[in-house]
């Protein structure tokens, strides 16, 4: 594609949209939309969405201009004739004067629908006396692009009366898919042409490269150099010339919008509705504007700089690969051309580049100036080197087409393309992986359908447009999903390595306790901006990017506290009255001197705020507090089996003081958990208290059992003590409970704090605690004298422990 218009599109990540009218000039399946699509998916080759394009616009015929008129009250109206052969003859008012007598144009007969009215057209009268009886359309009003500039002139071969909608592809199906890294074939809609066939077994028409050329060869024109191989292995150049820079057909923009791209002009429009069809990315020079006619293919010079389509002057390294002429810079090869070269009106002769890029070059060029094209998300991911000519050819031919140019004979071919790969698959291997027998003609059918040459058993030749297949694990995963993954049987895997680790299994056990405490697990991005580390209070060491994808965010999170800070302050925002949160991810704090890695470890947190009751109308209103946090982190260390745990109350930034702690076992610290500061709270949006807490994963995995005991319920009833003491406000409830846990024996089944109270009749610097305790015998009915007894020596402890004075 012209890599300048590349910014402008619709996105330049893994998404392609493919219209199902452009499907079937290349392979004829006659399935439901939604059939192909579920097809496509259950193969590997994910379908995101299906979208109708321009949809609801309709009503619009094919109408012949008999004669336009001026309206004198009017500079901008004129009245016009229009012949709609079946449909009659009809007078209409228009806003533009672009077109004349003999034009055949777009003609909105009253009811139908347009992009730029909420309402059906209809018959009006203008100015008093001017009846109009429909409208003709611009491009807008079709919804094939953004020009309202003037009434669409549309070809003179379409019939009279013809619906507009059929010939221009309004209504198509579009399929949407999300196209995986290792899958760059499927890029393009020869691509996804290519599984259709192979999925449905029917017949692949590959697109016509047949080019008419003229006049002297191209190489007498032009010339290519090469000279850093390794990043380009293949530059080929074709030459137009006498072109006329202009709109594209009516249906090539129609076809392109659907698809996500701009028009942009017929020059452009050509070198994207290839890349779109065939996956290569082209650029179109204005030869007039290269020093000598060359096209040098070389390292950038160190400090050289270049200003770029997106009008961006943009400083080089010697690590970049630039397009140059025999002067300078013109394009950042495989990502964006340059504006000193660049396609427009004045243009008369173009150079049209097809070359392929050595996609790590491309990737770390892209990264490093924080540009993202539909070209450089091609090329990083591997394009076809075979088809370099191909989609030069097909693009070229588009062009003489459409701008009357004269297509110089043959091309500048520099270099060569890679070698193609061999692979051998030992059809044993595939029963030892999959557990299947797959017969030895079925894979064959997979590998002919796939483009595999096939020798001997089953040694192969990769083809071009296949970077992914560089092993026999590869083959066998193609076999799978041809075969169909939904009908490979499940089964244990026995005397093969692999099985999940203690953190898997750990991680799997916290989420299904968080998930069963009502949280919502979110996945959050690593990357942390300075105003939310300001907010958090954060004084620690950083991990900084020297290349970030975005200006704000180039520090690593040295926590996860406030990612989930800020993804609680956008549901609060959008209404979400209850926010339970929870999320795995790594933390960096630092990069330690002389360590080839920054420090880093694994964490998961949990975050609740808002409404602790909820928005049920059975349900009481009341923020959340450390107590709830507390709460989940008790039930979170009982369900996994985390014994001994104790707290130390007081942390620092960014939780309160008074209402926080941390957790340790014995001395090694676990984790933390309290209520976030209201300042901290505020300053990410969110009025309200916020609790919060957050483990160290490593050492939850050394202290976690394994396997976890399971009791019987239990078949005898309890009996239920109470213990009121007053002590001192120093003495901690953990320390409180320590005590009567180890005082009460096996008999002791449960305590729980019920009640607190400060006031005159305990004294200043003193506080009265509630607890319940529960005995029971598992084998017998205990008898309450039991109870008490231990209920007495419990007593005992707790004076003798804290000076406690029972109640």
């Amino acid at each position: 594609m012209n890599f300048g218009d590349a910014a402008e599109c619709s996105g330049a990540g893994t998404s392609v949209r493919v219209p199902r009218s452009w499907l079937r000039e290349l392979v004829d399946v006659d399935v439901p939309t939604r059939e192909l699509a579920d097809t496509l998916s259950h193969a590997g080759v994910a379908v995101d969405a299906v979208e109708t394009f321009a949809a609801g616009v309709g009503g619009i015929y094919v109408g012949r201009v008999l004669e336009v008129e001026d309206v004198a009250e009017s500079k901008k109206l004129c009245v016009a004739q229009v012949d709609v052969g079946p449909k009659g003859k009809v007078q209409v008012l228009a806003g533009a004067k672009n077109f004349t007598a003999g034009d055949k144009v777009p003609v909105a007969l009253p009811g139908a629908t347009v992009t730029t009215l909420e309402v059906p057209v209809g018959k009006r009268t203008m100015l008093g006396k001017y009846e109009s009886n429909g409208m003709l359309c611009s491009a807008k009003e079709m919804g094939i692009s953004d020009d309202h500039g003037g009434i669409a002139v549309l070809p003179d071969a379409y019939d009279l009366g013809a619906d507009v909608a059929a010939l221009l592809g309004l209504g198509d199906d579009v399929l949407e898919f999300e196209i995986y890294p290792n899958r760059p074939d499927c890029m393009s809609v020869l691509g996804i042409a290519r599984e259709v066939a192979l999925l449905f077994g029917a017949e692949l028409r590959y697109p016509d490269a047949t080019v008419v050329e003229e006049g002297r060869p191209a190489s007498e024109i032009a010339s290519v150099t090469i000279e850093a191989p390794d990043a380009c292995p293949r530059y080929l150049a074709r030459v137009i010339d006498g072109v006329s820079f202009g709109p594209s057909p009516l249906v090539v923009q129609a076809r392109l919008t659907a698809c996500g791209f701009r028009p942009l002009g017929n020059l452009v429009d050509a070198t994207n509705y290839v890349l779109l069809l065939t996956g290569q990315p082209l650029h179109a020079f204005d030869l007039d504007r290269l020093a000598e006619g060359r096209i040098v293919v070389r390292r950038a010079r160190a400090g050289e700089k270049i200003t770029t389509l997106d009008d961006v002057a943009r400083e080089l390294t010697t690590d970049d690969l630039v397009i140059a002429d025999a002067n300078s810079a013109q394009a950042v090869a495989g990502v964006m051309g340059g504006g000193d070269s660049e396609v427009g009106p004045e243009t008369k002769r173009v150079l049209l580049e097809s070359a392929y890029f050595d996609a790590l070059t491309v990737s770390r060029t892209a990264r490093g100036m924080h540009m993202h094209t539909e070209a450089s998300s091609r090329f990083e991911r591997g394009t076809d080197p075979e088809q370099v000519p191909t989609a030069a050819a097909i693009a070229a031919e588009r062009i003489r087409r459409w701008s009357g140019g004269a297509v110089a004979s043959g091309a500048i071919d520099a270099g060569r393309p890679p070698d193609r790969r061999h692979v051998t698959l030992r059809p044993d291997r595939v029963e030892q992986i999959l557990g299947i027998t797959v017969p030895d003609d079925e894979i064959a059918r997979y590998f002919t359908g796939l483009g595999l040459d096939v020798s001997g058993r089953f040694d192969t030749v990769v083809p071009s447009w296949r970077p992914d297949l560089e092993r026999e694990i590869d083959l066998i995963e193609e076999i799978a999903r041809l075969y169909g993954y939904e009908k490979i049987p499940a089964r244990r895997r026995v005397g093969i390595g692999g099985g999940r680790t203690e953190a898997q299994l750990l991680r799997e056990r916290v989420r299904s306790v968080l998930t069963g405490a009502g949280a919502t697990e979110a996945t959050l991005s690593t990357f942390i901006a300075e105003e939310d580390l300001r907010a958090f209070g954060y004084d620690g060491d950083l991990v900084r990017l020297a290349n970030p994808m975005t200006v704000d965010q180039r520090q690593l999170r040295p926590s996860l506290i406030p990612g989930l800070l800020r993804a609680a302050q956008r549901n609060l925002d959008r209404g979400v009255a209850t926010v339970r949160l929870f999320e795995f991810g790594k933390i960096f704090t630092g990069w330690p001197a002389g360590a080839e890695l920054p420090d880093e470890s694994e964490h998961f947190a949990v975050l609740l705020a808002g409404d602790a009751g909820g928005d049920e109308w059975y349900a009481s209103s009341r923020a959340f507090d450390a107590f709830d946090v507390k709460g989940t982190v008790q039930l979170l260390l009982d369900e996994v089996g985390i014994e001994g745990w104790r707290i130390e109350s007081g942390l620092g930034m960014p939780f309160h003081p008074g209402r926080s702690a941390r957790i340790l076992v014995g001395d090694t610290y676990i984790g933390r958990f309290g209520e976030i500061r209201p300042t901290v709270a505020r300053a990410f949006g969110i009025d309200g208290p916020v609790v919060v807490g957050g483990f160290v994963l490593e050492p939850l995995v050394g202290l976690a059992p394994t396997q976890l005991e399971v009791h019987a319920l239990p078949t005898q009833p309890p009996i239920t003590r109470d213990i009121s003491m007053a002590v001192a406000d120093d003495v901690s409830v953990e320390a409180i409970s320590a005590t009567i846990t180890g005082a009460g024996g096996g008999l002791l089944e449960r305590l729980l704090l019920v009640d607190e109270y400060r006031g005159e009749q305990v004294g200043a610097g003193r506080r009265s605690l509630a607890f319940r305790l529960w005995f029971r015998a598992p084998d017998r009915t205990l008898a309450a004298a039991e109870a008490d007894e231990a209920r007495a020596t419990i007593v005992d402890a707790l004076r003798d422990a804290h000076g406690a004075e029972i109640r």
